[in-house]
């Protein structure tokens, strides 16, 4: 169930910052005086692109969380492949509760223990695709 939890998260995060973006950009083509027409298609276009990215990052996520379990019981075979599953899983949990809490000023501080702050597989692998431009993706 972890896997899902995961893809949902990163689904809904690049959803709600797509969906901002589509909204900003449906403003500033309302404001160049686009006509109705073609600005419903492009909010048009611009759902489906949503939907498509959307759609892309859960089974990437999925396929993501799936490499790395059978990879590290390949790579650890110390450990049974039961408990390697389990503690992919359990990381996974973690890092999803950690990145569901509410922010606060604190946390936009650099880390005083000088380790770099953990962050889920799932979320640094989409990270890049919000900043880009729709044409490039």
């Amino acid at each position: 169930m972890g896997v899902v939890e995961a893809s949902k998260g990163v689904a809904a995060d690049i959803r709600r910052n797509f969906g901002a973006i589509k909204e900003r950009l449906l403003e500033k083509l309302a404001i160049a005086s686009v006509p109705a027409d073609a600005l419903d298609n492009a909010r048009h276009f611009l759902e489906s692109v949503v939907r498509d990215v959307t759609v892309a990052a859960q089974g990437l996520t999925k396929d993501a969380l799936y490499r790395i379990k059978t990879h590290l019981v390949d790579i650890l075979p110390s450990l049974s492949p039961a408990i390697t599953r389990k503690m992919v899983d359990d990381a996974e949990k973690e890092a999803n509760r950690d990145g569901t809490e509410p922010t606060s000023e604190e946390d936009d501080q650099p880390p005083q223990s000088g380790k770099a702050p953990h962050m889920s597989p799932a979320s640094s692998l989409f990270a890049s695709l919000v900043n880009k431009p729709l044409s490039r993706l």
